[in-house]
């Protein structure tokens, strides 16, 4: 990659970090493709297209209203991605995944692998630990027990 590439890949980013802990989704779309996905990990689908990105950012800002995103490392630099550790915290104030709020307040370390189509960004990839987030919140966390055969 040319490292005038890198450099407006780089500048993309930060808008869409600096847009996303503003609650701006104008300025979170305004960064991806028509063809957008966000892949969370731990999610059993994507969300693909700016509808379903757009829904999927609007849930996260309702569980945690006071959401702020940093990016920690920058950790690989490719052709079509870029991959980061980042820092997000907010206090749980509203559903999130199935958890009920609870008012208390996470730092929730990911993994992100932002693909890009160009110099624009196509998805990201989100890797975090969700027992971490459950475990901050205070959620009790059970597992069925096994039948006897």
């Amino acid at each position: 990659m040319s490292a005038r590439n890198n450099k407006a890949r780089m500048a993309v980013l930060r808008d869409h970090i600096r847009a996303e802990s503003a609650h701006d989704m104008a300025g979170v779309l305004h960064g991806f493709t028509g063809k957008c996905f966000n892949d969370i990990a731990c999610m059993p689908k994507p969300f693909v297209g700016p509808k379903k990105v757009a829904e999927r950012y609007r849930k996260h800002w309702e569980g945690f209203p006071d959401f702020k995103v940093r990016v920690r490392r920058l950790l690989a630099v490719g052709d079509k991605c870029i991959v980061t550790e980042n820092e997000w915290t907010g206090t749980h104030r509203g559903p999130f995944l199935g958890l009920r709020p609870t008012g208390k307040r996470v730092r929730v370390r990911a993994l992100v692998v932002w693909h890009f189509q160009r110099d624009k960004l196509l998805g990201e990839t989100v890797f975090f630990d969700m027992g971490s987030i459950q475990k901050q919140i205070g959620a009790r966390v059970t597992t069925p027990r096994r039948r006897p055969a």
